[in-house]
């Protein structure tokens, strides 16, 4: 028998373990002229890595926000692979600790990074997520592009997450919101509404106007 998990390490992003590269995602970055990506929420990198082969032909940047483990692990294989622009923003596994730390630390450097282009897969919560999108707004540069992933996830749909498969979704969550698309929440109440964006991928990406 697997050895039982504590709620810190199913509280906090990444949580979805999604294998495979997001192409479309690394389509979008492709077809823009970004050259300084924040990808948040990483897993194991292989959507990092398509990124990173981008960026490398405009001599771009790309910075990583999950757990120190998994931001060093894929860092490491990236600069092994000849990618040295990867700038890891790692977090621990504490139950409150989370990439909104890491990206509050950016916003208190005198001379934050400005991002061009920035996709947001990591916990697909709105407790985590909402907070996640006016953060990297701050840093996102005016024509810059927000991306979200998985606009109709939902905790009940999960393979890995629904409360059959992981008791402890029940006890993290009400029942609304484990039948709640969270990232939908996000998308449908801050970012659609708000006039200095305007949606260029349905559900998906938003460009900065202002």
């Amino acid at each position: 028998m697997a050895p039982r998990r504590s709620h810190s390490e199913h509280a906090i992003p990444n949580l979805l373990n999604v294998p495979g590269p997001n192409e479309t995602t690394i389509d979008l970055v492709r077809s823009t002229n970004a050259r300084v990506v924040a990808e948040i929420g990483i897993y194991e990198g292989a959507t990092s890595e398509g990124l990173a082969r981008v960026l490398a032909d405009r001599d771009g940047e790309l910075h990583l926000f999950d757990f120190d483990d998994r931001v060093e692990a894929v860092t490491e294989r990236l600069r092994r692979l000849g990618f040295a622009r990867v700038i890891p923003h790692g977090n621990s596994r504490k139950l409150m600790d989370s990439y909104n730390w890491s990206l509050g630390r950016l916003l208190a450097d005198p001379a934050p990074p400005r991002f061009d282009y920035v996709f947001i897969d990591g916990a697909h919560l709105w407790g985590l997520d909402a907070l996640t999108f006016f953060l990297a707004d701050r840093l996102l540069a005016v024509g810059g592009h927000m991306d979200f992933d998985d606009y109709d996830w939902s905790l009940a749909a999960s393979q890995t997450m629904n409360p059959e498969v992981l008791p402890e979704t029940a006890e993290l969550h009400t029942a609304e919101q484990i039948e709640t698309p969270q990232v939908a929440m996000v998308v449908d109440l801050l970012v659609r509404p708000d006039p200095r964006y305007v949606e260029v991928v349905p559900d998906k990406v938003f460009r900065k106007l202002a």
